[in-house]
């Protein structure tokens, strides 16, 4: 009975996520922590996507110039696809890390890695300097980006869910997705920038290097920001009544195999779409199409822009009305869009691309993105919602946006015939449908 008196004060010094404190205002402490999760997972999204944005045009002449055209294409995807083979084993280890000692300290390491790993990158020599060390050393920092991007993500959202008032945990949770798209617009921002400014050969030859040297600077005040928050109060109060799993990961896999598949389903075709939409776009437009890559950058940085207006709104949604239709319009919206999309692009008018990313990023992968950091998160108990939450979400984005512009290059082949790939993101719709079909409303459900 002690435990149970030190549990509600606990939490209500948070956000209220004690039963009953629906109504209870936020206080400082929790928009303090809402902002450090947020700003995190913003930088995170920065560094990784500086990668996913800069490969596509700079890569292959630079770490692969052996190759012909298309399989340096292919070898700069696989390296890519290989930071997202990593993020499961982030997903394991800082899972295991965040439901055995607490999510706070392993969010500032996750932030250290990925910056260190992303810093690195901008300090490779090429091919052409030191051989085939060129791309082992990329493929080596890109799994410590993935790594470290597998372990932030959940114990970021962990950390928010379980401080914030239980009504509205899904708008609260909503702020770490809707930091990911400032990361991504600060990301093509800079680089659109950067190639308008100094013309697109310097741009290959050096200029792309800064994107990556400047994140040292956005992670020193990230962890700055980390260090002044305080634990998740749920987790406090679970090693207080001694829940905390020892081996959190066995738990898992014993008792939630359901769970982590419908986790790894819904963030399997959210990742699909946008990294279909975005990255292999990129590449095609580019070296296909031969349009601008500040063009197509500044596309995916409007599109976006309406993202984080849009994701915090539709969690609000959600909390009233459940995550499930919002998640189920989503995944019908992108069946009957993605076909579309390519239709767009083979008019190589940059205008058309804008509008046509615009409605790919901010409305239709929005529906998707906005209630899935609370859903997933909400289908595990404290004493293994990271791990969980980690594996399936991590499992979901490798088979779904890590291998998608691979698969989806070697499927078009030299025929550049996009039915394939069309019908490669159809089945992974399918898939998720029926998931999010069977699976439970999660919105009421008690921490």
């Amino acid at each position: 009975m002690e435990q149970e008196v030190e549990k509600i004060p606990m939490m209500m010094e948070f956000g209220g996520a004690a039963k009953g404190d629906d109504a209870a205002s936020t206080t400082p402490a929790f928009r303090k922590l809402v902002f450090a999760s947020a700003f995190g997972a913003a930088i995170e999204h920065y560094d990784f996507f500086c990668y996913a944005f800069i490969a596509p045009v700079v890569f292959d002449l630079f770490f692969f110039p052996k190759m012909d055209p298309l399989n340096g294409t292919i070898a700069v995807y696989a390296t890519f696809a290989a930071g997202f083979a990593a993020r499961p084993l982030g997903g394991l280890i800082f899972g295991h890390l965040g439901d055995r000692f607490g999510r706070k300290y392993v969010l500032i390491a996750t932030l250290l890695i990925m910056g260190l790993a992303s810093f690195l990158i901008g300090c490779l020599p090429g091919y052409q300097i030191i051989g085939i060390w060129a791309p082992i050393l990329l493929v080596a920092m890109r799994l410590l980006q993935g790594i470290a991007f597998g372990g932030e993500y959940m114990n970021a959202v962990s950390l928010t869910l379980e401080n914030a008032p239980s009504a509205k945990r899904g708008f609260f949770a909503s702020f770490v997705n809707a930091s990911g798209p400032l990361g991504i617009i600060v990301a093509a921002g800079s680089i659109a920038l950067l190639s308008d400014g100094f013309g697109r050969e310097a741009f290959q030859e050096w200029i792309w290097r800064v994107p990556f040297l400047f994140s040292a600077v956005l992670v020193a005040v990230g962890v700055y920001v980390r260090f002044q928050v305080d634990e998740s109060a749920l987790f406090r109060c679970a090693q207080a009544q001694k829940k905390v799993s020892k081996v959190p990961m066995a738990t898992v896999l014993r008792s939630w195999k359901k769970s982590t598949l419908l986790a790894c389903l819904i963030n399997m075709v959210h990742s699909s779409f946008q990294y279909m939409s975005t990255v292999f776009v990129l590449g095609y437009a580019v070296k296909k199409l031969g349009m601008s890559p500040a063009g197509v950058s500044t596309g995916t940085m409007v599109g976006n822009i309406i993202e984080i207006m849009m994701v915090p709104l539709i969690a609000h949604f959600s909390d009233r009305f459940g995550r499930r239709p919002f998640l189920l319009a989503g995944i019908v919206l992108a069946a009957v869009w993605y076909p579309l999309f390519f239709q767009i692009l083979l008019e190589k008018d940059v205008f058309y691309l804008l509008l046509g990313l615009a409605v790919s990023i901010g409305f239709v992968h929005a529906l998707m993105f906005a209630p899935e950091a609370a859903f997933t998160a909400e289908l595990f108990p404290t004493e293994v919602r990271v791990s969980g939450s980690s594996l399936g979400k991590q499992l979901g984005i490798i088979f779904g946006g890590g291998l998608a512009p691979l698969i989806a290059t070697r499927l078009m082949g030299n025929d550049a015939s996009f039915t394939p790939v069309v019908l490669y993101f159809e089945v992974i719709a399918i898939l998720a449908f029926i998931g999010i079909i069977i699976a439970s409303e999660s919105y009421k459900r008690e921490l």
